[in-house]
């Protein structure tokens, strides 16, 4: 099985690598995209199920890497929590999109923002990242959290139509660890 994967993860890289020179940019100056989808993993699995609603918008400010890439500015909102802890995440994000297939905008970055926590959390280790948490406990015997929040980011945008598209990104955060849903672009 590990032979069959790595041999479809080679052929795929190949592919990609030997068509790079003949995309044009899937995500170029001026351009916005929004994301809107759900997100899984990290504290979503504690006590109970419950997949998180992310949201994000991208605006493409500069052409880079001879017109196959570009760097971006955006903002993300996110909600999630399981049975004993709810969250909140708000914050601004920046990315460097690259252009590896038609259509297909894939793009890496690193955020930085709030979160917010409240319920029975286990312990003060409720995010990467964090640079400052502050932990109050609350009238019913929970906690509850906000800090500054620092995810990284890597996704992709495929785009069906000039405006319609689906995406899916992948994190170092313990908001979600995977995320799809579907995107927009003006």
């Amino acid at each position: 099985m590990k032979k069959v994967t790595f041999v479809i993860l080679t052929a795929l890289i190949a592919f990609f690598v030997g068509n790079v020179s003949a995309q044009s940019n899937a995500f170029p100056k001026g351009k916005i995209g929004v994301n809107a989808g759900f997100g899984f993993g990290a504290n979503t699995w504690g006590a109970g199920f419950m997949p998180t609603f992310n949201l994000a918008g991208d605006y493409a400010i500069k052409d880079v890497i001879n017109d196959g890439g570009s760097i971006s500015l955006g903002a993300f909102f996110g909600i999630g929590g399981n049975k004993s802890e709810n969250n909140f995440r708000l914050g601004v994000r920046g990315a460097l999109h690259y252009t590896f297939v038609d259509k297909l905008d894939t793009y890496g970055g690193i955020a930085m923002g709030f979160k917010h926590s409240k319920g029975k959390v286990n312990d003060s280790s409720n995010g990467y990242g964090s640079l400052l948490a502050v932990w109050d406990d609350d009238d019913k015997g929970g906690k509850e959290t906000h800090f500054t929040y620092i995810p990284i980011f890597a996704g992709a945008r495929y785009m069906f139509t000039d405006q319609l598209g689906a995406f899916s990104e992948v994190a170092i955060s313990k908001f979600a660890y995977f995320q799809i849903g579907l995107s927009v672009m003006f």
